[in-house]
């Protein structure tokens, strides 16, 4: 799936001079995390989300320094902060540097660039020129929408008990010399001994995504500790 197939295409923006109660209204009506910033000539200028309008003077909640902080805090960023709090229009308060994804962008790389920057939500980009916004939530929407799992194939013995070696030689945190697998009609067992309890639990998860699997037996153990005298 690409950004393009998750996205939200109806985009609300607002212009540079919109109030920032108006700004509120608007996100909380259409329940969604952000807005972009546009000019009179379609021309991308910011991006303005919840968190732009977190710490805000009318709900008490701007951020403050202790008073021995404030002495070696920076004169600029104290302004830049007391825009941010006290700012009426979108030009105030929004942010300038915004992050987008062309609309090709597979999921992946969508959440890659949301870890990678912190935040929320992106654009879409297609040609240069915004086409939607894709949030964590649409992630996840995603997920649900894909989340109906269909029966798993019958697969012959071989054949599946091949998949699941496959599998498990391709993970460079599994010590496959010291597993062993029987697979009956669908029935996997699983036996031998594995690092941790971390590994052991995505071993289980590994197996039970390969095609064909009905259905597992753990006989896996721990390995022991070692402890250095």
């Amino acid at each position: 799936m690409q950004a393009q197939d998750v996205m939200t295409k109806d985009l609300i923006t607002v212009a540079p001079d919109t109030s920032v109660s108006e700004i509120a209204g608007l996100l909380v009506q259409h329940r969604i995390s952000a807005v972009p910033v546009v000019t009179g000539e379609d021309q991308l200028v910011g991006i303005i989300s919840q968190t732009d309008l977190g710490h805000r003077n009318e709900t008490g909640t701007e951020k403050k320094r202790k008073w021995w902080l404030e002495i070696f805090a920076d004169a600029d960023a104290q302004a830049r902060d007391y825009v941010k709090t006290h700012g009426l229009k979108a030009h105030d308060v929004m942010t300038r540097v915004v992050v987008s994804v062309p609309h090709d962008a597979s999921l992946a790389k969508v959440a890659d660039v949301l870890d990678a920057h912190r935040v929320r939500q992106v654009l879409v980009m297609r040609d240069g020129k915004m086409v939607g916004i894709i949030s964590r939530a649409d992630l996840v929407r995603a997920l649900a929408d894909t989340a109906a799992t269909p029966a798993s194939p019958r697969v012959a013995n071989g054949q599946l008990q091949k998949a699941i070696w496959e599998q498990i030689k391709a993970q460079p945190w599994l010590q496959s010399a010291y597993l062993n697998v029987a697979v009956r009609d669908g029935m996997v067992e699983l036996y031998g001994a594995v690092d941790s309890t971390d590994q052991r639990r995505a071993l289980l998860v590994l197996v039970n995504r390969v095609a064909g699997v009905q259905k597992i037996e753990d006989n896996l153990t721990l390995m022991p500790r070692v402890v250095a005298a």
